[in-house]
């Protein structure tokens, strides 16, 4: 058993306590091929618990680098601003990485955006559990953002990559991902970087002079380099060394 099977294993014996029947339910549900954070009714992220059912995204662990990322980033840009961030998730979901950042940052503003209801009523609920105040909205795209509102100094997101292929490791593959919101694991309408590049598109044409963070997962760098070429700079940031995370500036 690897590293995810056995951080998985811990999650259903968290679930079911001291119940030894109810943990042998619990992992013949996961040998079916539920996924286990859905099966325990929670995740843990950066030793922290957040909900987790399937009306949203399953947070992957390798996220954790991208918070990395928006933390080194986003604390350099307050230095240069002399002021906390007003930041802004793309892709909410269950809000585990916009909650990580804010009680990792509580001077920060945060706000997330998601296409999906469901999946912003379990970030809600997880915002609710952590005692944080979040904006979540409904939107598609960034069309959701009040046009009264100040844009963010700082937009990070980890939309859909990739495809079938494209996987971290071999527990989680194209059957783990299919069992999650439709829209949330895999690009639509063909093409490994397809959200990336409209939400590039959208980016730019809202003439937004924020600092915007996304991350390519594992797609070799051509693909991305072609994804990214509408910015006017950005760079390629690598917080393990298989993993691609771009910032830059429309």
């Amino acid at each position: 058993m690897n590293s995810a099977g056995v951080d998985h294993d811990r999650l259903l014996a968290l679930a079911a306590g001291a119940d030894g029947a109810r943990l042998a339910q619990l992992r013949q549900r996961v040998a079916a091929g539920e996924p286990a954070p859905y099966v325990a009714g929670f995740l843990e992220f950066r030793g922290r618990r957040f909900a987790s059912d399937r009306r949203a995204y399953i947070t992957d662990p390798e996220a954790s680098h991208l918070i990395d990322t928006v933390n080194a980033q986003g604390r350099r840009l307050e230095a240069e601003l002399g002021r906390p961030l007003r930041v802004l998730e793309f892709g909410v979901g269950a809000g585990t990485l916009a909650i990580t950042l804010k009680l990792e940052n509580p001077q920060w503003s945060l706000g997330g955006l998601d296409i999906d209801p469901p999946a912003l009523e379990l970030g809600r609920e997880n915002a609710r559990a952590h005692d944080v105040a979040i904006e979540l909205l409904e939107s598609d795209y960034l069309s959701g953002w009040p046009a009264s509102a100040p844009a963010p100094d700082l937009m990070f997101a980890d939309p859909p990559w990739g495809d079938a292929e494209d996987l971290y490791d071999e527990v989680r593959d194209e059957a783990w991902y299919r069992q999650m919101p439709e829209r949330s694991a895999f690009p639509t309408g063909g093409g490994r970087t397809t959200i990336h590049d409209e939400l590039i598109r959208r980016f730019a044409a809202l003439r937004w002079t924020s600092l915007l963070i996304l991350n390519y997962g594992i797609l070799p760098r051509e693909l991305i380099e072609r994804s990214v070429a509408p910015l006017s700079r950005w760079q390629m940031l690598h917080p393990r060394p298989d993993i691609s995370v771009v910032a830059g500036y429309a």
